[in-house]
């Protein structure tokens, strides 16, 4: 099973930006708690042990507790690489290429600078950025971690992974990591699913917002009606290119480099 789970913030829980009353605006409007449920492992929800760690502040929740369009425009970006279907070979080790790239480029670590800044650009760039481009962070949470989505032909493998662990040596996560697959048509429904399930929620906030007297608090009632339609239409169109793999990478190249890396890492020499 895979779904994209959401909860708006209500308006009066929402903290304006700023001071003397602060201000609203569309972004602030999409705080929320996110989840995703991935197989048996669910991503963004927090371990017994953080929420133990944290039960004396006020604001305690268990899932990713924050703005939810980060979330939408983070993932929404990578749109247009993931409907791109890698190599089987890569597929096959997607869950693993990180790690393994990575020594790779420590295995390099003590050449010249010359030499490798001709590696890094030439070699290790070409490899891993295919890679790069089908993931994001969550960069804006502590130990937030790293999710991707690679699809070979009519399957996707949901990847995640992060290593933050707390002061007990404990991770921050319930599920740290892991790896889902499921049929790509199915991914894809799902994407469409949580985007419209979103645009309805919205529209009530938006909805709310409006009706709303703020006070001292700065919200544009007019701009906020406006920039939560074109977030709309820039929304659709990233998800248009899941049905159309718009990626033209030169597969050629990155499998030399994927052969270069594994001659060197099995000691045959740069």
């Amino acid at each position: 099973m895979f779904k994209i789970n959401f909860q708006l913030r209500e308006l009066d829980k929402i903290i304006p930006w700023g001071e003397n009353g602060g201000n609203l605006h569309w972004f602030a409007l999409t705080d929320s708690e996110l989840w995703i449920t991935a197989g048996k492992g669910t991503i963004y929800e927090y371990s017994e042990a953080a929420l133990e760690q944290w039960k004396e502040y006020e604001n305690n929740p268990r899932y990713n507790d924050y703005y939810l369009s980060r979330f939408l425009e983070d993932f929404s970006h990578t749109f247009r690489y993931v409907s791109e279907s890698i190599p089987r070979y890569l597929y096959d080790i997607s869950e693993t290429f990180l790690k393994r790239s990575y020594e790779w480029k420590e295995s390099h670590i003590n050449d010249a600078d010359d030499i490798f800044d001709i590696f890094y650009d030439n070699e290790y760039t070409t490899l891993t950025e295919w890679f790069h481009e089908r993931i994001f962070d969550s960069g804006h949470l502590i130990g937030g971690p790293l999710i991707g989505c690679f699809r070979c032909e009519d399957k996707i493998k949901i990847w995640w992974e992060s290593d933050y662990l707390l002061k007990n040596g404990e991770s921050i996560w319930s599920y740290p990591d892991g790896v889902y697959e499921l049929p790509y048509d199915e991914f894809v429904a799902e994407i469409r699913n949580f985007f419209d399930s979103f645009y309805s929620e919205m529209d009530k906030q938006v909805e709310l917002a409006v009706q709303k007297e703020w006070g001292s608090v700065d919200l544009d009632k007019r701009r906020l009606v406006k920039e939560n339609e074109e977030r709309k239409i820039g929304f659709d169109r990233q998800i248009d290119f899941l049905d159309k793999a718009s990626g033209k990478t030169d597969w050629e190249r990155v499998k030399a480099a994927f052969e270069q890396m594994e001659k060197e890492m099995k000691g045959e020499g740069k």
